[in-house]
């Protein structure tokens, strides 16, 4: 399977927070949202992936950054099922780039990628990526 790379113009990434689009995804979490209440900047595309591991990747700018968890989750099934939830590194949000490795032990369907901003947070996403990585030697 080749990678796929999606854009974030694509129509089927969508946004809760969405200010605009050209060639990414501009959105901007509302700065007075109840403390500890979160957004979603992004989520979809609401793809099918066959079985193996995969390396996925958001590429995003950060235009205004603000205190607060800002977390990366894996679903399926309208958000019915969480494969994957964990926050993400300081590090990874400087950069413009946060990546996680996830086995898909059977084949899914409309998958999502979701990102969870707080309030006063803003960017821009670039680029979501799937790219299925060699198994592993048993």
């Amino acid at each position: 399977m080749d990678a796929i790379a999606i854009s974030g113009a694509d129509p089927r990434l969508e946004s809760e927070i969405e200010t605009g689009r050209d060639s990414a995804l501009h959105f901007r979490s509302a700065a007075k949202v109840d403390q500890g209440v979160e957004q979603y900047a992004v989520y979809g595309p609401y793809i099918g992936l066959p079985t193996g591991r995969y390396r996925i990747e958001l590429e995003l700018s950060v235009d205004a950054r603000a205190t607060g968890r800002v977390g990366i989750e894996l679903c399926h099934s309208g958000a019915r099922v969480r494969l994957y939830d964990r926050p993400c590194f300081e590090w990874e949000l400087a950069r413009g780039l946060i990546r996680v490795s996830y086995p898909f032990e059977q084949p899914v369907e409309n998958l999502e990628v979701r990102l969870r901003v707080p309030g006063g947070f803003a960017g821009s996403i670039r680029q979501l990526s799937f790219e299925r990585l060699a198994d592993e030697p048993s």
